[in-house]
């Protein structure tokens, strides 16, 4: 369904859990597209004193990450709290690239994870009724005449996408 070329770029969001970041760059790399999708890394500013040496951990990490057409690390000056990076970076990226994938630093994704969401970006983009897509879906009980697919009216935080729309007047 999707071109190489429309790949969209992912916003990973660290903070100071080294071990959670790992496990999500790890899951993250294992996918098919990973290779050619660009990785965007926010790694916000120590909040306190008591998260100093975890930041750096974390900023360790992420300076050689493998596995990615190309990666770009930001790296903040000063704690914008993780709603205020959110809102940086995807505007950021959504300007640069017209969508972007965000992911949280402790989220596990299936190898199969840019493949669903790239697709899904893909078939929702003209659709004004459909604000982001998600890749997780509350635990339900499935039953054999469910759809693939569910559209929700509120948004789901772990594992989205959005584009970058034209305002209306």
């Amino acid at each position: 369904m999707m071109e190489t070329r429309s790949l969209a770029p992912v916003a990973l969001f660290v903070y100071n859990r080294p071990e959670h970041t790992r496990r999500t760059i790890d899951a993250l790399r294992a996918n098919a597209l990973a290779a050619t999708t660009p990785l965007y890394v926010f790694a916000d500013a120590p909040g306190d004193e008591t998260s100093v040496d975890a930041v750096r951990q974390v900023r360790e990490l992420i300076s050689d990450i493998p596995g990615f057409a190309s990666v770009t690390v930001v790296c903040r000056e000063y704690n914008l709290g993780l709603a205020g990076s959110i809102i940086d970076g995807v505007g950021m990226l959504c300007e640069r690239y017209g969508r972007v994938i965000v992911l949280e630093d402790d989220l596990v994704t299936s190898p199969h994870f840019l493949r669903y969401i790239n697709d899904a970006l893909c078939f929702h983009e003209n659709d004004d009724a459909v604000g982001s897509v998600s890749a997780y879906m509350y635990p339900v009980d499935v039953t054999p005449d469910m759809p693939e697919t569910v559209l929700l009216e509120f948004p789901m935080s772990w594992g989205w996408a959005t584009w970058r729309r034209p305002t209306r007047a």
